[in-house]
């Protein structure tokens, strides 16, 4: 591990953002290993008011080569590709890393059927970080993405995920991203007071130590005075994620007191039971309620001063749920996963659902370039790049990316200076996700050329 290490600080964890400032060294004159001590000191110092002290005294913040690993994380070491500093997805992957110390290292899932507990647990953490710095919206922005990684593999219950791999994509994906929104919906279901309680109880009653599931259902319990029985075994026994619909009447109150809504909401699984928040938006104001959903059909009334324009379920996305939206992105998910492992066929089907739910995709046309590109079907592979610019522009980054791989296509062909101006208009979108904008001006300098081995 050491022979991977670039520039390594010393941070005494507690010491906060103004020690991390005070690391002096001739390294950390340079600007990425100060954002680096920066935005560790701070995701500690927020791990450390929310899940409490470490045991341990210091933690080494490592820059790994790029092209070696994502992350690393041992006792009191955490380290991320030097690529990733400084950007928002550096920041996020940084804090998941670091919320290891607590969530692998201090407490350890006792068998890989409870390794949703830890890699679910980081991953969320990773989330809490996000809505502390940014906010509510920016946590929705995530849990889009996280729910439907949820979704992707979900054949096989967290329970039994230890019948996989560890090293596939399907553990993975299950523990980490269905781990995440089970947290993320035990939060809603006990509130964040009986939440962030239940974390500490874990973290304290098994430091140095492995936890079960059966053991985090019992302090979750505890702390919240509530029997979750039923939350359990949904979500971590059983597979699948409701789709909720509703049908509803609108009456008028007489004596000019409103209206009420009286309706069902319908979903598929049996054993559901969860609070759902409803939420009414009318001519003056949104009228919000907590529903108890029991079942397959539950009732519900509501009355409001405004006339009803639209009925939201779940409008705040506090339950792993099935929408068209989310299927798009779970196919695009299930796409790259399948492109990954070589399967180009399989990876273009999946795609090609993704772009009937939504045909302005932007990130469905990215990925059939992309899989176009590999095979060099240069001629579709530059249509799918143009759809992609012209689509709905999410996420943003498909904009610089699909001008640098236009640019690509045409040095390729012997077209350069329609790469140059490629290049050119990749530049003047100045997002430098993943390097773009230095990929870009490399390329404004030597025409690319495709590696000998691909």
């Amino acid at each position: 591990m050491a022979a991977m290490r670039m520039k390594t600080r010393m941070l005494p964890l507690g010491c906060g953002l103004a020690c991390a400032l005070m690391l002096a060294s001739p390294l950390t004159a340079q600007q990425p290993a100060n954002e680096l001590a920066q935005t560790a000191a701070k995701e500690y110092d927020f791990f450390t008011a929310s899940f409490g002290e470490l045991n341990s005294g210091a933690l080494n913040l490592d820059e790994l080569p790029d092209g070696t690993l994502p992350s690393v994380w041992v006792p009191d070491m955490a380290a991320i590709p030097a690529s990733r500093l400084g950007s928002d997805s550096g920041a996020r992957l940084l804090a998941n890393t670091i919320a290891r110390q607590w969530w692998g290292v201090e407490v350890s899932p006792r068998t890989l059927n409870d390794a949703w507990i830890t890699n679910g647990m980081a991953r969320y953490a990773e989330l809490m970080y996000v809505e502390h710095e940014s906010g509510a919206n920016a946590l929705q922005a995530e849990l889009q993405d996280v729910a439907a990684g949820a979704l992707a593999c979900d054949t096989v219950p967290l329970s039994s995920a230890g019948s996989l791999s560890p090293s596939s994509p399907e553990f993975q994906s299950m523990t980490m991203e269905k781990g995440a929104m089970i947290f993320h919906m035990l939060r809603w279901e006990i509130g964040d007071k009986a939440f962030l309680a239940t974390l500490r109880a874990a973290l304290s009653q098994y430091a140095g130590g492995s936890i079960r599931a059966a053991d985090f259902e019992k302090l979750a319990e505890a702390e919240s005075q509530q029997p979750l029985t039923a939350f359990f075994a949904l979500w971590v026994d059983g597979i699948g994620a409701p789709h909720f619909s509703n049908n509803y009447a609108v009456y008028r109150l007489g004596n000019n007191k409103g209206f009420r809504t009286t309706g069902q909401i319908v979903q598929g699984l049996d054993l559901f039971r969860m609070p759902v928040e409803l939420s009414i938006e009318t001519d003056g104001k949104t009228e919000t309620r907590k529903i108890e959903i029991v079942g397959r059909e539950t009732q519900f009334s509501m009355e409001t001063f405004g006339r009803p324009r639209r009925i939201s379920i779940d409008p705040r996305n506090w339950v792993l749920k099935s929408t068209p939206g989310l299927q798009a992105r779970v196919d695009l998910l299930k796409g790259r996963q399948l492109a990954a492992e070589g399967d180009l066929t399989a990876a273009l089907a999946e795609y090609q659902k993704a772009l009937e739910a939504n045909p302005r995709s932007s990130l469905a046309n990215f990925r059939i370039g992309e899989l176009l590109f590999r095979q060099r079907n240069y001629p579709a592979s530059v249509n799918a790049y143009r759809d992609a610019l012209g689509g709905d522009g999410e996420p943003r980054w498909t904009e610089v990316w699909s001008h640098i791989a236009l640019g690509k296509i045409f040095d390729l062909t012997g077209q350069r200076n329609r790469a140059v101006n490629e290049y050119q208009l990749a530049v003047q979108t100045s997002d430098n996700t993943r390097g773009a904008l230095d990929e870009a001006r490399l390329y404004l300098q030597k025409p690319f050329q495709r590696p000998e081995n691909e």
